[in-house]
């Protein structure tokens, strides 16, 4: 956890929506969403953006960053997500 920047409120982050139907219309594996509240370290509330143009944000609680949420046998992400989005 000591090389993850711990967010702070208004940060753009990006938010994986594993197994979270109503954030991945469209088949999308990733979605905006903006922290709203931390919880003191990786844990945050979110307000997330869905690429659903019959919806508007979506509040989801205490969303774990992808260091912290719970992987199968084979490292994949059990649930959703937020991490920080890639520097290209």
């Amino acid at each position: 956890m000591d090389d993850i920047k711990i967010p702070s409120v208004g940060r753009i982050v990006h938010y994986f929506p594993v197994n979270d139907v109503t954030c991945s219309a469209n088949n999308a594996t990733v979605v905006p969403a903006i922290i709203v509240q931390n919880w003191g370290g990786l844990v945050s509330n979110i307000s997330v953006f869905p690429a659903n143009p019959d919806s508007t944000n979506v509040f989801r609680l205490s969303v774990q960053h992808k260091s912290q949420v719970p992987k199968d046998t084979e490292g994949n992400p059990l649930g959703r997500y937020w991490d920080w989005p890639e520097i290209k």
